[in-house]
């Protein structure tokens, strides 16, 4: 997927409680899946009827891969990997309707970004797979097969193709040189307080040059 002039749209992971992840180079591979139930009527004698069960979950399935051979050789687990696997650990405490104990934490809800196409759910799998190793055995180079699954289902846009769902827009911004996050702040028309707390960031007046926040 394309930006405006044919530069390279990146896709984006945003977790609800931590920074944005772009990935390193955009998926290979990509799928969207929509199931929706329906059972046969048992009528002896008759052609059989359908009967609508239930609308399924969407889901995603991509195949990504991170290279670290042409940077700083270093470990492209905790480069890369790992930030993905982070969005997999439960963190987040449930509100009510979404678990059966409250107390027990959930992973968190992830919005994955691609040009148009916007998907709020959680993930599902992380599968690494690791191709090259440095001289020291360490990982240089992997391929991670992602599985997420749609949050809840939502109504999808009229004539939109399929798997853009109607959910509330999220806009990228790169912080620019000397900007704080402030400033970000007021150029999106939002407080510092949301920003901060969209993008995990503890710290608003520490510089956060060249880094992606996700605002909604």
């Amino acid at each position: 997927m394309a930006g405006i002039g044919g530069s390279v749209t990146k896709a984006v992971f945003q977790p609800q409680n931590g920074p944005a992840f772009p990935v390193q180079f955009n998926p290979t591979q990509f799928q969207f899946s929509k199931a929706v139930e329906w059972s046969p009527h048992d009528d002896q004698g008759q052609e059989s009827t359908l009967e609508f069960q239930k609308n399924s979950p969407a889901s995603i399935t991509m195949e990504l891969y991170f290279d670290t051979t042409h940077e700083s050789m270093g470990d492209v687990r905790q480069q890369w990997v790992n930030g993905l696997l982070s969005m997999t650990n439960p963190s987040v405490t449930p509100e009510d309707g979404q678990a059966g104990d409250v107390s027990k934490k959930r992973p968190p809800k992830v919005t994955f970004i691609w040009g148009a196409f916007t998907m709020v759910g959680v993930l599902k799998k992380v599968d690494a797979t690791y191709l090259m190793f440095s001289s020291s055995g360490l990982p240089v180079r992997a391929k991670v097969a992602v599985e997420m699954m749609e949050w809840k289902p939502e109504e999808y846009a009229a004539g939109s193709g399929g798997g853009t769902l109607s959910s509330k827009p999220v806009q990228l911004v790169t912080v620019g040189a000397g900007e704080t996050i402030t400033a970000v702040a007021l150029r999106m028309g939002k407080s510092t307080k949301e920003v901060c707390r969209e993008n995990n960031i503890d710290r608003p007046t520490d510089d956060h040059t060249g880094k992606t926040l996700a605002v909604g």
